[in-house]
């Protein structure tokens, strides 16, 4: 048996202490977090998407008070790293739609960064 994934997730999870709750953190991200890992869990999905927690992407800013960044690799490779900006709500439509379907959730996207690992384009 191979030890890999077809796909990880990171979402933020920094929280700086700022007053005015502007990091991804403070924004609900390790609620995020745990929603994914929780979904995960109950769709039998833990053993090919693996969920990690990162720091400061710097992308908090553009989010709204209930959203947090999360990136995404996989489940195929033409989707390079796509970038959300998800609250806890979404987890259920970024496992169905892209983590089991590969398709992007485009009303999610974070217009301000992607990621493509397409040589060609």
């Amino acid at each position: 048996m191979t030890a890999g994934y077809q796909a990880q997730v990171f979402v933020c999870v920094n929280s700086k202490g700022a007053e005015d709750k502007r990091h991804c953190g403070d924004k609900g991200g390790q609620a995020v977090l745990q929603a994914f890992r929780k979904k995960l869990g109950q769709l039998g999905m833990e053993r090919s998407v693996t969920v990690s927690k990162t720091g400061c992407t710097s992308q908090h800013a553009i989010n709204d008070s209930t959203q947090t960044a999360v990136i995404i690799y996989g489940p195929k490779p033409e989707l390079g790293g796509v970038w959300y900006r998800v609250s806890e709500e979404d987890v259920d439509e970024i496992l169905r739609e892209h983590l089991q379907k590969g398709r992007v959730v485009e009303r999610l996207l974070n217009p301000a960064i992607c990621v493509n690992f397409n040589p060609a384009g």
